[in-house]
């Protein structure tokens, strides 16, 4: 072991391969979700109704919009174009059938479409109510059109359990994992909320990207640290790297 303590911001239920990495690499793990996932069953005839215009692709940029493609819908065979390994994965596995990773982040995404379509293509983009990119105003520099469906939100959690602030006050937490810049805004806010503030400075931050730590900078970590690629791999060689090399 390590001897290191690691947390986790992911939503419930998206933090076991992470957890599986860490603990495989020797980290004691704690979990936090920060958010939690609602899925918008009043756009199911919406949906229904936007995949019946057979659009020519589907834009899927998460794990969670792949599941609630999945069941606010039965079919399977559209295709499907997924931001990267994790969310194409996540699809296959609830049967999709013709799915493609566009590279892994939102950059890779847009050349690939940039690449592989022509202008007047119609997309569906199945998202979450909170997006970084605004992927409709994006592709229409290209002539394409996008019809985005809101399928699911993530609702921030309103302040830190008891037991999370009293661990970082007494720096039993050595780093907190950041997967998208929400979460990151969403920590900073509850530790102010919590008083907390001052605990980061025994703490190292790493990102997935140097996007997602940037609500980050202004506070006085230990250290900010951002994964090379934006890849589960790539975030544990990170944690690695703060504390091995």
């Amino acid at each position: 072991m390590t001897g290191e303590t690691i947390l986790i911001t992911r939503p419930k239920g998206d933090e076991m391969a992470l957890t599986d990495a860490l603990h495989v690499h020797g980290y004691r793990v704690i979990h936090e979700p920060l958010t939690e996932i609602f899925l918008r069953h009043t756009e199911r005839q919406a949906l229904h109704n936007a995949l019946l215009s057979e659009p020519d692709a589907v834009i899927i940029t998460s794990r969670h919009g792949a599941n609630a493609l999945a069941l606010l819908s039965d079919l399977r065979d559209a295709y499907l174009i997924c931001i990267g390994e994790a969310t194409a994965s996540t699809a296959q596995s609830l049967g999709f059938t013709r799915v493609c990773n566009a590279g892994g982040n939102v950059q890779k995404l847009i050349e690939y479409i940039y690449a592989s379509y022509d202008p007047e293509t119609r997309f569906l983009y199945v998202s979450g109510k909170h997006v970084r990119v605004d992927l409709d105003a994006v592709l229409a520099t290209q002539g394409m059109h996008v019809d985005r469906i809101v399928l699911y939100e993530a609702i921030a959690s309103p302040q830190l359990s008891d037991t999370l602030v009293e661990q970082l006050r007494r720096g039993q937490i050595d780093a907190v994992t950041f997967l998208s810049q929400r979460t990151a805004h969403i920590f900073t806010a509850l530790l102010a909320r919590a008083g907390a503030q001052q605990t980061v400075t025994g703490l190292h931050a790493a990102a997935l990207s140097e996007t997602i730590a940037e609500p980050l900078v202004s506070w006085p970590w230990k250290g900010i640290h951002t994964a090379r690629e934006a890849t589960l791999a790539s975030l544990i060689e990170c944690v690695d790297n703060i504390f091995h090399v």
